[in-house]
């Protein structure tokens, strides 16, 4: 049992529901490398390197907020009848249940430490990354630490100024895109349109996460989208740039008709506007969620199915 407990913290301080994007994202990028180039240990150590980097941006994500108070005052809104209610609707062994320093699970401190012990270990597996890429993977990480560093950290935080949205959607495109670029150093438009997939579906999951949360964001004076359009008009906006994923997702067929995989998430996105449409349901803000987070893994898994069938496959359409 203790175990169990000590297990689920460590899970909680990760935050496996972003970590995991954060992984995939990296790895659509080495999937699509490998089936024009042989890099197999770059593909290794990049999605690895991008894993330091996850952990680094949610551990000083909680950190910082632990220090504003945002987590705290989110947490303020909720009644036990609403707790019990999200019991059954987030898995704890999956989804945050909670900011670690807030509960006590570990210290100002502590965290210092573990957030001080990824970067050197991030930074030790960018070494040979580094040797092979130069200059770019050196700018690349700059680019990387500053958008991940300073999404919650003052003086910029710029997920309370409302630029956290675009800050996720620029950083999981650029994972996609420049792991695959890091190891072929060729551009290619089909690489492109992978990755706005990528950086679109992990956008909308933070968009929709950030609903749930928006009473406290918006008593903390915060900016996020949800604050600046209202509830309402983000729902719409949700709407908006579903149409857009798709579009991107039709785009990627001229390339090889095997992308079609990719609409298979579409019963995905018709339950979640469902559910933020439903004004009857008192939980219509929290509930998609879990849904967005399924849709955003979903697309990217879909993404390495489908590349790794069209290398596997002896024959092609067009």
């Amino acid at each position: 049992m203790e175990m169990t407990v000590a297990w689920r913290k460590i899970l909680n301080l990760l935050r496996i529901s972003y970590t995991l994007p954060f992984v995939m994202a990296s790895v659509t990028g080495a999937a699509f490398a490998l089936s024009v180039s042989d890099g197999l240990l770059l593909a290794f150590l990049i999605p690895l390197d991008v894993f330091f980097l996850a952990m680094f941006v949610n551990i000083s994500n909680d950190y910082f907020d632990h220090k504003s108070g945002t987590d705290a005052s989110r947490f303020q809104f909720r009644t036990p009848e609403l707790e019990e209610a999200l019991k059954e609707i987030y898995d704890e062994r999956v989804y945050w249940t909670g900011n670690t320093f807030d509960k006590g699970e570990v210290s100002e401190r502590n965290g210092r430490m573990i957030i001080g012990i990824i970067a050197l270990g991030a930074l030790l597996v960018s070494i040979p990354i580094i040797m092979h890429g130069g200059w770019l993977v050196i700018i690349l990480g700059a680019v990387a630490f500053f958008l991940s560093y300073f999404y919650t950290a003052p003086p910029l935080n710029l997920g309370a100024r409302g630029l956290g949205e675009l800050d996720v959607g620029m950083s999981f495109f650029m994972m996609s895109f420049f792991t695959y670029y890091v190891i072929v150093q060729i551009w290619s438009w089909e690489m492109f349109l992978i990755a706005l997939t990528v950086g679109l579906t992990v956008m909308l999951m933070r968009f929709v996460d950030q609903m749930s949360g928006y009473k406290a964001h918006l008593e903390g004076g915060e900016k996020d989208w949800c604050v600046r359009l209202g509830l309402e008009r983000a729902v719409s906006a949700v709407g908006i740039l579903l149409v857009v994923l798709y579009a991107f997702c039709f785009a990627l067929i001229y390339f090889d008709p095997l992308y079609v995989v990719l609409f298979l998430t579409l019963p995905m996105s018709f339950g979640l506007m469902r559910m933020l449409r439903n004004k009857e349901d008192d939980l219509r803000f929290i509930r998609p969620a879990p849904q967005m987070f399924k849709l955003a893994l979903g697309n990217q898994i879909l993404i390495i199915i489908s590349l790794i069938l069209q290398s596997v496959l002896p024959w092609t359409i067009w």
